[in-house]
């Protein structure tokens, strides 16, 4: 059984796409946990995202006629009971452990471990311009401990948000109980 002290059983999800039912293989691919359906603690977290989601998708759709994006904010609902029979991995800090799982999933794409659900610090915008940079070996050759201390540093670790991950479907049916539209004004 897994305890996590800090978990939270009601998360926030942002969005421009109305949410009937999840769909963990609508995630992009190259993300920091895998590809799934990711979800904020913070409310306010999840309204950035929302509105850098929106910003995306205008940029994308540039030129057409007709735009018809809509921000929207999510209420998640977790089942604790479910959780705890769940195969977690939890990053209590943005670590060089936590760093190591980030490029992995983000090289490999796709889902490239078994977890059910990770929780763990999100990285920001910024992130993926210090990634190309430790990729293209700015930082010191791509793999050292010096390297990876660098890109550490410029990640600014303390001010990142805290996401939960679920990258498998049939964990997402059981684990979310409750998936409510409200208002994020």
């Amino acid at each position: 059984m897994v305890i996590y002290h800090n978990f939270k059983n009601t998360l926030y999800h942002g969005t421009v796409s109305e949410i009937v039912h999840i769909d963990v293989t609508l995630g992009r691919t190259r993300k920091d946990f895998g590809r799934g359906f990711y979800m904020a603690v913070s409310k306010a977290q999840a309204i950035g995202m929302m509105h850098k989601k929106y910003r995306e998708a205008v940029r994308r759709c540039a030129g057409k006629k007709e735009i018809n994006f809509l921000e929207k904010l999510y209420e998640v609902k977790i089942d604790e009971e479910v959780l705890n029979t769940l195969h977690i991995k939890i990053f209590e800090t943005a670590d060089l452990e936590w760093l190591e799982f980030i490029l992995m999933c983000r090289k490999k794409g796709g889902m490239p471990h078994n977890y059910d659900l990770v929780i763990g610090p999100t990285a920001d915008d910024d992130t993926i311009l210090c990634l190309k940079a430790y990729w293209n070996g700015l930082y010191g050759k791509i793999g050292t401990a010096e390297a990876m201390e660098v890109l550490l540093r410029n990640l600014e670790t303390d001010n990142l948000g805290i996401q939960y991950f679920i990258g498998k479907q049939d964990v997402a049916d059981k684990l979310i109980k409750e998936l409510k539209l409200i208002d994020w004004r």
